[in-house]
């Protein structure tokens, strides 16, 4: 049966083109906009933080902040951004079909309303009071006026304005190779600098306060100050109302106007209004529908399948098109919050939330399933494991086979590694450490070396039961690898590592055995743990069958990682001492 629609030329306009707050120009405003912003709190908070030094150090410090942000340039990038800033981020919130949203965007949204009506009397009393009126707006005059009176204001105009900032720079950023590496670093800041900055505020406070108070200002410049508060003022309540209002007409025009029908595959039909993306209707209708960019084209896990109606859907533009095509997905993919149906269709999501809960914050949710990190992985396979276990009895095999497990097991727990996958004749281990990558390395190697110790001692007790000597090739790399739940629900599943590293670790095993060496040990955990493999020859390894390689050091033995790992040991403790 045809799928067919109503929808009047007007609304389809919207279908077919998208609005505002989805064309690329308006997305990159939105976002530049606000990064100016996030970069004038940002110094305005290093100022106060210096105050921890006294009001004389913010003083000096708030010399270099004027040179910016008090020119004619930055006034103008300044308020420009404001303006900017304002009316697109309005905008999108009043062209919202739905209020369900997880926490953090719902907290971005009250934030941003809530910083103007906070902002007004503090640029009145500074910026418009000393440009427009010629008071002293030093730090002296301000913190005395404002202090302890303004505490409160202030400080929650500085958390709204300083959250607000940092939510969307991380929802802009993350995405990006190098934020991984540096989230922690980041996450501190975000936490120190507020901090650093309301400490401040409160030490210069004091100090001013004791210093007695401000020259008076003239009844003049008080009565044109308290004209330009209620201007402003004024202005902020007249633009809220009709932000309210505008809300109110679109909420309306939703309601009365034209509904399409999306068909879920495996969840039914849902009546929307037209121009309601995809992600929006599927959160109307609680229908699990991940999206860690929060709907704003800029990942892939909210992208769905279209099984009808694709012909009436604009061709992807903008984010959505790059997005799509950096992940090569054929043309009946789309990403659901970028598509704003006109006409009706049917689709499929293609990465549901997985497990058996569904809550308001699919970012957190994804977190839980899957995750990026750096880290050391371990790959050692048991040399002719089909000769030592030619007629064995099965009791036999069970027995070395369970030996070997637990021996290895602890082997790699007591290094802080955890063994991913355990095979018959082998097993793999990841050495999880982000933060200190040099860590994750070291007890790789360690570990690796502990193994050969093992197996010595698994030959000495089973001597008389193995026809030949146990041997093993470990291969070890170092890279980015995905941890990922494997499992049906958060409580029943099992986590396991894949990505490149995994593969290049099974190669590097694998090419042990070309090299007649126990163990294979890429360039990059060798740099990462900072032992000197500078005696030893490089080779290059190759990867799959498109010719990738990776260099790598064949070690013959344990005894020599042993020196190798002496030797960097050493060479540490000598370059500290020479430092």
């Amino acid at each position: 049966m045809a799928l067919t629609s109503t929808t009047p030329p007007a609304e389809a306009a919207i279908g077919t083109r998208g609005d505002l707050r989805d064309l690329p120009w308006a997305c990159m405003a939105r976002l530049w906009s606000g990064i100016v912003l996030f970069v004038f709190v940002l110094t305005h908070l290093l100022n106060h933080a210096v105050g921890i030094f006294g009001v004389g150090a913010m003083e000096y410090a708030q010399q270099w902040r004027w040179l910016l942000w008090q020119s004619w340039p930055g006034t103008v990038l300044l308020y420009g951004s404001v303006a900017i800033h304002m009316v697109l981020s309005a905008y999108r919130i009043t062209l919202r079909r739905t209020w369900r949203m997880p926490k953090d965007e719902a907290w971005q949204i009250v934030s941003g309303l809530a910083i103007p009506f906070l902002i007004v009397g503090h640029i009145v009393n500074t910026r418009v009071a000393g440009s427009w009126f010629g008071a002293d707006i030093g730090y002296q005059g301000v913190l005395v006026r404002m202090f302890p009176a303004a505490v409160f204001s202030q400080s929650m105009l500085l958390i709204m304005s300083w959250s607000h900032g940092v939510i969307g720079l991380h929802h802009a950023l993350r995405y990006q190779h190098w934020y991984r590496s540096a989230r922690v670093a980041g996450l501190v800041l975000a936490v120190l600098i507020p901090f650093l900055a309301m400490a401040g505020f409160i030490a210069a406070g004091r100090e001013a306060a004791q210093a007695g108070p401000p020259a008076p200002r003239t009844p003049e410049q008080q009565a044109g100050l308290d004209r330009i508060d209620m201007m402003l003022t004024s202005g902020v309540a007249g633009f809220a109302l009709g932000f309210v209002g505008l809300m109110g007409v679109f909420y309306i025009r939703r309601r009365v106007g034209n509904t399409i029908t999306i068909t879920y595959r495996g969840y039914g039909p849902v009546d929307v209004p037209s121009g309601t993306s995809v992600l929006e209707a599927s959160r109307m209708h609680h229908i699990p529908h991940p999206s860690t960019c929060r709907g704003r084209g800029r990942c892939s896990t909210c992208r769905v399948q279209i099984l009808a109606g694709a012909d009436e859907l604009p061709e992807p533009f903008g984010a959505e098109r790059a997005v799509l095509a950096s992940i090569g997905a054929p043309s009946s993919v789309r990403l659901a919050c970028q598509i704003r149906p006109a006409h009706s269709l049917s689709v499929r999501v293609l990465m549901p939330v997985l497990g058996h809960r569904f809550g308001g914050d699919l970012d957190a949710e994804a977190r839980e399933w899957a995750m990026e990190r750096d880290a050391t992985v371990l790959v050692l396979d048991v040399r002719a494991f089909t000769t030592l276990t030619h007629n064995r009895l099965p009791y036999e095999i069970a027995v070395l086979v369970n030996r070997f497990s637990a021996e290895m097991t602890q082997t790699v727990e007591s290094h802080g590694g955890r063994v991913d996958q355990m095979f018959g004749d082998g097993l793999m281990a990841v050495f999880d450490a982000s933060d200190k990558p040099a860590s994750g390395a070291r007890a790789a190697l360690r570990a690796a070396r502990d193994m050969a110790r093992v197996l010595d001692l698994l030959n000495s007790e089973m001597r008389g039961v193995l026809p030949i000597p146990i041997r093993a090739g470990i291969g070890v790399h170092t890279g980015s690898i995905v941890l990922a739940r494997v499992g049906d629900g958060l409580d029943d599943n099992l986590i396991r590592a894949i990505g490149n590293t995994v593969a290049v670790s099974f190669a590097l095993e694998a090419a042990s055995k070309e090299f007649l060496a126990d163990y294979v040990i890429s360039a990059e955990t060798a740099k990462a743990s900072g032992f000197d493999f500078s005696q030893l020859q490089p080779r290059e390894v190759t990867v799959d069958s498109n010719g990738m390689s990776v260099t790598a050091y064949a070690v013959p033995d344990a005894a020599t990682l042993d020196a190798v790992m002496a030797g960097g040991v050493m060479l540490g403790m000598l370059g500290a001492a020479r430092g």
